[in-house]
């Protein structure tokens, strides 16, 4: 057995598409990641008081920023599962618009997205925002090397507390 072979490959960042199930493995993790939450308050003006009044109005939806991807098609035909690097550009895409054959307000929107980053963090999510960049073109217009940035934003369909957060384990 070859030292290579004894090396087992760090686990990858995974988006999977929550309606289809379809998963996407990342060919890298993105090499640093941007979370980000708000915390909105109510600034009441009291007269004669001289200070405001801040009042708890709610959290903001936990937002990863800026999430970069990076896809090189020459390493991608070096791992034995890789596929080509424009079908997680199809995939990206796919999320930011409704599916075919969906009716009403609720159902005609994109399909959620879930973030699995292993030993970080699980967060069900939409995509905000993507924006590819083609780094490099073959001479016959292949795309070799392009980055995706990704904006996700967290869907949550109950309520948080922070006795919640504090026990929550990535």
């Amino acid at each position: 057995m070859s030292i290579a072979a004894g090396l087992a490959r760090p686990p990858r960042c995974v988006l999977v598409n929550v309606l289809t199930g379809e998963a996407m493995e990342c060919l890298f993790n993105p090499t640093q990641l941007v979370e980000k939450l708000q915390v909105n308050w109510n600034r009441l003006a009291v007269p004669g008081l001289s200070h405001q009044v801040l009042q708890f109005q709610g959290t903001s939806n936990r937002q990863l920023a800026g999430v970069e991807f990076y896809l090189d098609a020459f390493f991608a035909t070096q791992q034995a599962d890789a596929s080509n690097i424009m079908a997680f550009r199809g995939f990206l895409r796919a999320l930011t618009v409704p599916p075919a054959g969906t009716e009403g307000v609720l159902a005609t929107a994109p399909p959620r997205v879930l973030v699995l980053w292993p030993g970080l963090l699980t967060v069900e999510c939409v995509v905000a925002s993507v924006e590819f960049h083609y780094r490099q073109l073959a001479v016959d217009g292949r795309v070799l090397v392009y980055t995706a940035t990704v904006t996700f934003e967290e869907v949550l369909d109950t309520r948080v507390t922070s006795e919640q957060l504090r026990q929550e384990v990535p």
